[in-house]
């Protein structure tokens, strides 16, 4: 941590320390909305109870705080942490809730009123003695504020729930949820145990590391400090302060609501968990290669003004919309393009999104053919490099990166040009048949039954004879020459090593109706199988002509599977 030790100051404090002292939290107004769910509510209950029941501490986590105006002011905007500093509030309001219940109820009234103002006090905030509203230690943004600050500091029940938006709906669904568990907890409706409860469990068992700092920007350099340390906090929400900030700072409400909007619009088209990823993708396509941990530099290396957020936000967008495309061949950006439907869903199926940096800037940059050739290559590439061949990806997404950038740059231009910058990741064909000669997948794995799938269709497509079909949606099954489940005449034949080191070879597999897989062929001998594929409508198992069925019968199939395989799976 020395890199920034002069940019923070770290502390271990209680909930009592971080609230006491005339402390004001303010959420600044581009962070989003209060967003916590029944999920959060009860993991935090749980851990409470945890504490209190254990009388120990429970620690949550780091909080990251930026000092607002000058230190003596005692104001904080929260950089991080500001759901758990919420719902906190909400959990002792709930808690104080009940006291003045009690209290209305006649149960040790004086007491519990005094019980009640205390509580608020060191915790909520003072009222003020003229307009008897509350000088509150917690602001929420622009969206919460308001039913924070009037309806739940002053337990009000609101006019018409349907008409709140979602985060007061949330705010107001977690006091419900935290007064139905204070009842739950303090049946003998005891005022002073539940004050007590705030003042030691909430208060001082509560533990956080806080992290201070004096700027956005070295908030965000605190953050990739602690991220590559394991230290979780929310990316995605970091990166939006961080923008945002810039935005709020140099412009008016109006461009702020603008670009709060063109945010969401993003965050919706790739998902919040995605986000960081397509982040990633988007700084690859046109810079040298960029790590995870390295994002936040590379946006504060090229973001410095309004402008340059607005820019960002627009190519973002954009992007978007494309990186999306690429994970669902149904997406109407493909409009009918059959062909550029089936690599991508074969790209989806093999699990390959290291070149997707490449595949977004050559869709950008690139005329549709030129990018429907490379995708095509890229398919190639994947399939031989990736699911047969099983190489390192680490030198592949350096390779994707360098094409990428010099796509953007516009180095190369064209289809044939790409392709050639991308020749060391293809594997030639007698590197490639050796590792096909070999290959043997599980299909008692679901993900590997489809592979495997794939891959028989795409060659029986290829055969003279061949049924050209989509082997997603074709009913034909994998037959297992050798059977997965061996019986005595079969044993005879495979010893129990080799039947474990055949079943699952490509040459063992074939295609055959799901009628006669399961009751005409099954684990008959391989006579009575022949007899069967000769009448199956795939060339795979109309095709075998052998009069036995062995180890080395598989080997000389599945080398014939490999040249067939080098005229399919080719640039």
């Amino acid at each position: 941590m020395a890199s920034t030790s002069n940019l923070l100051d770290t502390k271990t404090l209680t909930l009592n320390d971080i609230l006491g002292n005339g402390k004001i939290y303010h959420v600044p107004q581009y962070q989003r909305d209060y967003s916590w769910e029944r999920d959060n509510w009860e993991a935090l209950w749980t851990d409470l109870l945890d504490a209190y029941r254990d009388n120990d501490a429970h620690y949550m986590g780091s909080i990251v705080l930026q000092i607002k105006g000058d230190e003596s002011d005692k104001q904080y905007w929260i950089i991080d942490g500001q759901q758990r500093f919420s719902t906190l509030s909400i959990l002792i309001l709930a808690a104080i809730d009940k006291i003045n219940k009690l209290a209305e109820a006649g149960n040790d009234a004086e007491n519990n009123r005094e019980r009640a103002e205390l509580l608020m006090k060191q915790y909520i905030g003072q009222k003020d003695p003229s307009s008897l509203s509350y000088s509150s230690k917690l602001f929420l943004n622009e969206n919460s504020d308001g039913f924070y600050q009037q309806r739940l500091l002053h337990f009000k029940q609101p006019v018409n729930y349907a008409k709140l938006n979602d985060a007061e709906k949330l705010l107001w669904d977690a006091f419900e949820y935290y007064r139905k568990q204070i009842d739950s907890l303090f049946i003998e409706e005891n005022g002073e145990k539940i004050a007590a409860f705030l003042t030691k469990t909430v208060g001082e068992f509560l533990k956080f590391i806080q992290i201070t700092v004096t700027d956005e920007l070295n908030a965000y350099t605190v953050f990739e400090t602690l991220n590559s340390r394991g230290v979780e906090l929310t990316a995605t929400d970091l990166l939006k302060n961080f923008l945002l900030s810039l935005v709020s700072k140099n412009s008016g409400d109006s461009d702020l609501r603008m670009v709060k909007a063109q945010w969401k619009k993003i965050i919706d088209a790739v998902g919040l968990k995605k986000f960081p990823v397509f982040l990633r993708y988007y700084l690859n396509a046109r810079n040298t290669f960029v790590k995870q941990e390295q994002l936040f530099k590379s946006i504060k290396k090229t973001v410095k003004t309004a402008q340059d957020v607005v820019d960002l936000l627009e190519q973002l967008e954009k992007f978007a919309y494309i990186y999306n495309a690429l994970y669902n061949p149904e997406d109407e950006l493909w409009g009918g393009d059959k062909a550029i439907k089936e690599d991508i869903g074969s790209l989806n199926l093999f699990r390959v999104t290291l070149c997707q940096p490449l595949l977004m800037i050559a869709f950008d940059k690139l005329d549709p053919t030129a990018f429907r050739k490379v995708l095509n290559a890229i398919v190639a590439i994947s399939f031989r490099y990736n699911v047969i061949g099983k190489l390192q990806t680490n030198e592949m997404e350096k390779a994707y990166n360098n094409t990428a950038v010099k796509v953007y740059n516009g180095t190369l231009t064209s289809a044939a040009q790409v392709i050639d910058d991308l020749k060391d990741l293809y594997l030639d064909d007698e590197t490639f048949k050796r590792y096909f000669e070999l290959k043997s997948i599980n299909t008692s794995n679901s993900q590997q039954k489809k592979i495997a799938r794939y891959i028989l269709y795409k060659i029986e497509g290829q055969l003279p004879s061949g049924i050209k079909t989509d082997y997603a949606i074709d009913d034909g099954t994998i037959e297992h020459i050798l059977p997965e489940n061996i019986n005595s005449h079969w044993s005879e034949i495979f010893n129990a090593e080799e039947h474990l080191r055949n079943v699952y070879m490509l040459g063992n597999l074939s295609l055959l109706e799901a009628s006669k897989n399961s009751r005409e062929a099954a684990q008959k001998p391989f006579a009575d199988k022949l007899q069967v594929y000769q009448t199956s409508r795939y060339a795979l198992s109309n095709g075998i002509t052998s009069t036995e069925w062995n180890v080395r019968m598989i080997q000389h199939r599945q080398a014939a599977l490999a040249k067939t395989a080098c005229g399919i799976w080719k640039i």
